[in-house]
């Protein structure tokens, strides 16, 4: 019998089993891998708020997509803000956005929120978001009280 064809000749021929050693030995690499993998695509999609990059964003007149409430938008939002409803997020960026290349911010009522929005515009080819976080830190890092426009 061809070892090559059959490892299990192999290990029969052989005095010390070392199919079943290499067996485990594979499953646990392959595990591994899977784990290391699923790890590094975490910190590679996951959004990552930049209060600082989106405020002078702002500052410099960029584009806001506010994915909260209309409710919450209606109550306040912030300079150059547009409302985008999240189940709608896509098909709304590309009625408002020609480039796909265009820096925008993009913020929400929770950082989490936004993450999410962020990661749809990402698998849309929008790969020029700045994530602003919640709505409450943003505008606060926006606005000193004095200068507030929705006030």
């Amino acid at each position: 019998m061809d070892c090559l064809a059959d490892p299990r000749a192999f290990e029969q021929r052989s005095t010390v089993p070392l199919f079943p050693f290499a067996l485990r030995e594979v499953e646990f690499m392959r595990q591994w891998i899977a784990a290391c993998a699923l790890v590094s695509s975490f910190a590679a999609h996951a959004g990552v708020v930049d209060q600082a990059a989106a405020v002078t964003a702002l500052k410099e007149g960029k584009l806001a997509m506010d994915v909260r409430s209309q409710t919450d938008y209606d109550a306040g939002t912030v300079l150059n803000a547009v409302r985008v409803d999240e189940r709608r997020l896509v098909n709304q960026m590309k009625q408002v956005l020609n480039d796909r290349n265009a820096v925008f911010v993009i913020f929400s009522s929770t950082d989490s929120k936004a993450d999410r929005a962020q990661e749809k515009l990402r698998s849309a080819g929008y790969f020029s978001v700045i994530n602003g976080g919640n709505y409450e830190e943003l505008h606060n890092a926006l606005y000193d009280i004095t200068d507030d426009p929705a006030e």
